[in-house]
């Protein structure tokens, strides 16, 4: 929801919340600087610090799910509140972020949940859910261990769950089919995984698969993110080409099974 870059602080609210009507009108009331644009609001005044950094603050406790004992996004965009805010108004669903979650088994006891990414929200919330069954954590990858029968309840709880606050997961499950997955060729693999992308399941019908890939092309196409900072821009970028390349590969297969 706040994000920084060396040009200046960016607020994204979506255009149906509550709060955008009352931030417009301070940013209006309040900086003699305000810029209306098509999407967006650009708030200029150098000199009004304090009242930056009460936006600021606002906005970020307005998100509802901000850990207390980790303050590092807010401070990091207070300490930057000299450059000019950005309040970006986006639809709703724009303002979800999408995470793959890959559950692996080790033996019998214990799970590794990967994460495609790194989000403090996903990671705190499995640490609360897992509670004593939580071993720690390194880099992107979470350890689990089963203490009793309760643990693989809290698993399905897990999984049934794909909505937090403003994040989707989506689920690659690894060992689950361990006998079916062993003898499939790299290729079928491979395979697998481009559907996985598309947030799809092998065998899914073509054209429902197809409808999936134009929903995820125009959400991650690159020049929605026009002025964004140049992480998020690359790491868009980055899938908007997995995307396009897994639709590529089961096109192709599809061709090939209909010839």
């Amino acid at each position: 929801m706040i994000s920084c870059c060396d040009k200046y602080v960016q607020i994204k609210l979506a255009e149906d919340s509550k709060i955008l009507p009352k931030v417009l009108s301070y940013a209006k009331k309040h900086f003699s600087r305000n810029y209306r644009l098509s999407s967006s609001v650009l708030i200029l005044d150098d000199g009004e610090i304090v009242k930056k950094n009460y936006l600021i603050n606002w906005c970020y406790h307005a998100a509802n799910h901000y850990d207390p004992n980790d303050n590092t996004e807010l401070e990091f965009a207070l300490a930057n509140s000299h450059l000019p805010i950005r309040i970006k108004m986006v639809k709703s669903t724009d303002l979800l972020e999408r995470i793959r979650v890959k559950i692996q088994m080790i033996g019998t006891s214990r799970i590794i949940l990967t994460l495609s990414k790194r989000n403090r929200v996903a990671e705190r919330y499995i640490k609360a859910m897992f509670g004593s069954h939580y071993i720690g954590m390194r880099q992107n990858e979470i350890y689990l261990q089963s203490g009793n029968e309760f643990f693989w309840e809290s698993v399905m709880r897990f999984i049934g769950n794909r909505i937090i606050h403003n994040i989707v997961l989506s689920f690659e499950y690894s060992d689950f089919n361990a006998d079916e997955i062993t003898f499939l060729t790299s290729q079928e693999k491979e395979l697998r995984q481009c559907y996985a992308i598309l947030d799809s399941q092998f065998g899914d019908d073509f054209e429902l698969v197809k409808k999936r890939y134009l929903k995820l092309a125009r959400e991650y196409h690159p020049d929605n993110f026009y002025g964004e900072n140049e992480k998020e821009i690359l790491d868009y970028t980055t899938k908007f080409h997995k995307i396009t390349e897994a639709y590529k590969t089961i096109k192709r297969t599809e061709h090939l099974h209909t010839n």
